[in-house]
């Protein structure tokens, strides 16, 4: 059975794309046929992390937009990561004049767009007999994150503790996730760790609780190094036994759990 989950955030910076694009290559490293698709399409990041030469290939742009089909868009890392299932990519396209034509398309545009993303995941089973689709979104109610949270099996939406991120992610949740019956799990992100031990961490968690009606499937702590790192490659393959890698891992497993 092939499962959809989009990650979504209410405002840039949370992390969403590392974490989006790490927990792909854990997965399909677990023998799972992933495919990871760019629905960032304002901020487009994935060709830059996983380091896809440019204009080698059609983008999601391309696919949404009618002009080109899921296998000219796809493309297959499985062999380059050494993964025992399959990853491949849907990249968004990073240049200027791309970003700008996808900002002004209009609402008839954006009503064809969703009617391709929910043929996504049936599209993505056949083509590559895909165990799991994973759409990193933009961030907030933008359209594309809008189809993408509509066309999922489920959400994960990356948090931090800052206030207005938290009552962003929390307003973001009540206008349109709760109208579309949608599930969705809350990661807290760069967690200060002076908040995760202890009564402070039993506090997080309930402030989580009191604003989503659930726990955090995860608290992830803020770790210095990844916030000084350059965001051009996979962090778990260059630093395999870093605690945010763990930390990945063992969300990766929660998510082979969740039915």
């Amino acid at each position: 059975m092939t499962r959809m989950i989009s990650i979504h955030s209410s405002r840039g910076g949370t992390g969403k794309s590392l974490i989006a694009s790490n927990l792909a290559a854990i997965l399909a490293s677990r023998g799972l046929n992933v495919a990871l698709l760019d629905f960032d399409f304002r901020a487009p990041s994935l060709v830059t992390i996983f380091q896809a030469e440019k204009g080698s290939h059609r983008y999601m742009n391309d696919y949404i937009d009618g002009k080109a089909k899921l296998g000219e868009v796809m493309v297959d890392l499985s062999e380059r990561l050494g993964c025992s299932g399959t990853l491949r990519v849907g990249f968004a396209n990073v240049e200027l004049d791309a970003m700008r034509e996808i900002a002004r398309k209009d609402r008839k545009w954006q009503a064809r767009a969703l009617k391709k993303v929910l043929r996504l995941k049936e599209e993505l089973s056949d083509l590559m007999d895909a165990n799991l689709i994973l759409i990193d979104t933009s961030p907030g109610i933008q359209y594309s994150s809008v189809n993408a949270v509509v066309g999922s099996d489920l959400s994960m939406i990356v948090a931090t503790m800052d206030i207005l991120d938290l009552e962003g992610s929390q307003r973001m949740y009540r206008d349109l996730y709760k109208p579309f019956e949608k599930k969705a799990l809350i990661v807290i992100n760069k967690a200060m760790p002076h908040d995760i031990v202890g009564n402070s961490k039993n506090a997080l968690i309930e402030e989580v609780r009191a604003r989503f009606s659930q726990p955090p499937l995860a608290i992830i702590p803020c770790f210095c190094d990844i916030l000084l790192a350059q965001r051009a490659s996979l962090f778990i393959r260059d630093k395999p036994g870093h605690p945010f890698t763990w930390t990945l891992k063992e969300i990766a497993l929660r998510i082979e759990k969740i039915g």
